[in-house]
C-alpha cells in the first residue's frame, strides 16, 4: 500500500536493465547559478552573501529555478556573520576603550 502512495508522487521508470528507478523532475534543471555564490561568499564576507542570498531569492521567484534553499541559507548565514562581525568589533572596542582610559 506505501509503495502506491509513493509512486503517485515520484514516477517509476524502468531503466535500459529493466530495474525500476524513481525519477524526480527537478535534477534534470539547473541550480540558479547564484546561489552557490551567494553561499561561499556568505561564508567568507558575509555582508556581500547577505545581499547576493536576496538578489538570488528574487530571481528564483522569477524563474522558478531550483536553489531557493541555498539562497535562503546565504541570506542567513550573510545576515547571521555581518551581525556578529559587529558585535566582535564593538566588543573588542569597547574593551580596548576600558583598558586605556
Amino acid at each position: 500500500m506505501r509503495a502506491r502512495i509513493l509512486s503517485s508522487f515520484l514516477p517509476i521508470v524502468l531503466d535500459p536493465n529493466g530495474v525500476p528507478t524513481m525519477t524526480d523532475d527537478t535534477a534534470a534543471r539547473p541550480t540558479n547559478r547564484l546561489a552557490p555564490v551567494a553561499l561561499i561568499f556568505a561564508i567568507l564576507v558575509p555582508i556581500a552573501g547577505a545581499v547576493l542570498g536576496h538578489l538570488t531569492l528574487r530571481q528564483i521567484a522569477q524563474t522558478g529555478e531550483p536553489g531557493r534553499g541555498m539562497a535562503l541559507a546565504a541570506t542567513v548565514i550573510g545576515w547571521v556573520g555581518t551581525v556578529a562581525w559587529f558585535v566582535f568589533w564593538g566588543v573588542l572596542l569597547s574593551t580596548l576603550r576600558g583598558l586605556t582610559g
